[in-house]
Parts: C-alpha cells; structure tokens; sequence
C-alpha cells in the first residue's frame, strides 16, 4: 500500500539536492555519480517535487495552448570578466548567472523555469 503522507523533512533534503545539481553545472548522471545518489532516486524526486509545487500554485484557466511559451526576464549587461554560474535545465538550455547571486534567487528562478509556462510573470 502506498503512502500517502508527505515526509517533510526528506522532501526538503531532496528540494536541496535539486537546487545543489542546478548550481553545479553537471549533469545530472556526473551529479548523482559525486554524490552517490541513485539517479532513478533523483528523477523521481525532481518529479514528485514538481508534481507538488504544481499543486500548490492554482494553474490559469487558460488553455496551455494559449499561454505564453516563455518567461519574462530582464537581461542587464554583466561584465564577461566576472565569475558566474551556469545551470543545465531541461532540453539543453543553459544559463549563464552572475555568482553573485544568492541561492534562494536562483533556486526560484531554476524552479519556474523547469516548472514551465503558466501565464504570469515569474518572480526571480
């Protein structure tokens, strides 16, 4: 019989297992290699979080087909020089951040990206 309860405190492990591979600029396969996860375990829980978060945000009642297929961003000149981080999302998309940036900001950013379009502007 499945369970039905949600573990917090292994939901917030694996929310900061997610948002550690973002910032790495691995893959995930060389991520999971570095820290000894399972990939399988990986997945089903970037799914699951997903799944979750997607619950917990009311979905427009637009048809998908009438949303946007992006999200707003605001691009400012960031000299080259400067160190950065680059996240592998989805599809072979790439990001490229200054490092400054904190990791709450670019976790929400990686999440509603990954999370796709809804709508609404994202709030990075």
């Amino acid at each position: 019989m499945a369970r039905n309860e949600r573990d917090v405190a292994k939901e917030r492990v694996w929310r900061g297992v997610l948002t550690r591979q973002a910032v790495s600029g691995l893959s995930v396969r060389a991520f999971c290699r570095r820290e000894m996860l399972a990939e399988s375990n990986f997945y089903a829980w970037r799914r699951v979080i997903a799944k979750r978060d997607g619950e917990a945000t009311p979905r427009e009642a637009t048809p998908r087909e009438m949303r946007p297929a992006f999200v707003p961003a605001i691009v400012t000149d960031v000299p080259r020089a400067e160190a950065s981080i680059i996240v592998e999302l989805a599809g072979g998309r790439r990001l490229r951040l200054p490092s400054s940036m904190s990791m709450r900001r670019l976790a929400r950013l990686v999440h509603a990206l990954e999370a796709g379009p809804r709508g609404g502007e994202a709030e990075a």
